[in-house]
């Protein structure tokens, strides 16, 4: 299985092959939006660069908002045009705090809601309408996971991605500013890794004590760019407790998290990178393991950036 280009993905549960139970989700090569389901288990991918980057130079020498966009800040980035003149002060309310500031521009943070607390995203606004939204190249791609507002976490069953915390920082930006746009115009590129044309995002859950994992392939073709995690792990018990998650790549410990409380909801999380624990070439396995006396889940979301050759 996999997708075309070659992209191979296996969900195990312990000793059973179960392919549908993981869900596996991307940017559709040449469309924009989230996409996912349909029996498949990867989706294509594609990072396209933005076109104010080609006339950056001209855009600062005008004094326009596109050379004002600090491309060698950023790293994985959701960007649309929205074709419209963005009225700025209204983005000030949605701002948690403003970074840089022009006649035409904007730089912000806004928190958006996620599983363990809120994640802190860049966005970039100029009168040209465009609006983007970016982590900064030290932090990890996997913080794009958006678990879902609706997800049970006491079994959170991932069936369907439809939204990622950068395009989500997009919406509340456009809403903030009262203009209308077309959510699948969105699309993605990563500016700390330009030649990276493919991103790939899947996750893995579980709700009871034990250990669930995923094997994934990247073909020996293709340059890896980024191997990312986002591990969370929450509970809640009328009585005191404590329990903890492991999330391990062929064996070895990569995050180690733990909780305890008394008649509350407690969350825990970590966010990082593989390093060389994934490799091109090599089947590799990822754990997560989940130990639980009350109600509660442990997940993974891991983020694939590549060249696909």
């Amino acid at each position: 299985m996999g997708n075309k280009y070659g992209l191979k993905v296996l969900a195990i549960s312990i000793a059973l092959i179960i392919a549908s139970s993981v869900a596996i989700y991307s940017l559709e090569k040449e469309e924009s939006g989230l996409s996912g389901g349909g029996g498949k288990d990867v989706v294509s991918i594609s990072l396209v660069p933005p076109p104010f980057i080609q006339i950056a130079g001209a855009a600062e020498a005008a004094g326009g908002g596109g050379g004002a966009f600090p491309e060698d800040e950023a790293g994985i980035s959701a960007y649309v045009n929205t074709s419209q003149t963005i009225d700025l002060d209204k983005l000030k309310t949605i701002f948690t705090e403003v970074e840089a500031a022009g006649d035409n521009y904007i730089i912000g943070i806004t928190p958006i809601s996620d599983f363990g607390g809120d994640i802190d995203v860049h966005v970039y606004a100029d009168t040209d309408g465009w609006i983007v939204a970016y982590f900064t190249k030290d932090e990890p791609a996997a913080k794009i996971m958006q678990w879902g507002k609706d997800t049970d976490v006491n079994n959170p069953q991932i069936t369907e991605i439809t939204t990622t915390t950068l395009e989500d920082a997009i919406i509340k930006a456009a809403d903030a500013a009262g203009i209308l746009w077309a959510v699948r115009d969105i699309k993605y590129y990563d500016f700390e890794y330009p030649n990276a044309n493919g991103m790939t995002l899947f996750v893995r859950t579980r709700a009871t004590t034990g250990t669930n994992i995923t094997q994934v392939e990247i073909p020996a073709t293709y340059t890896l760019y980024e191997a990312s995690y986002y591990h969370y792990i929450t509970g809640y018990n009328y009585h005191s407790f404590s329990t903890n998650s492991k999330l391990k790549v062929d064996e070895t410990t990569i995050s180690d998290l733990s909780i305890s409380g008394y008649r509350e909801r407690k969350w825990n999380r970590a966010f990082g990178s593989y390093k060389e624990a994934i490799t091109t070439g090599t089947l590799h396995k990822i754990e997560i393991f989940y130990s639980s006396e009350q109600s509660g889940s442990a997940g993974v979301a891991t983020v694939l950036i590549y060249w696909t050759g």
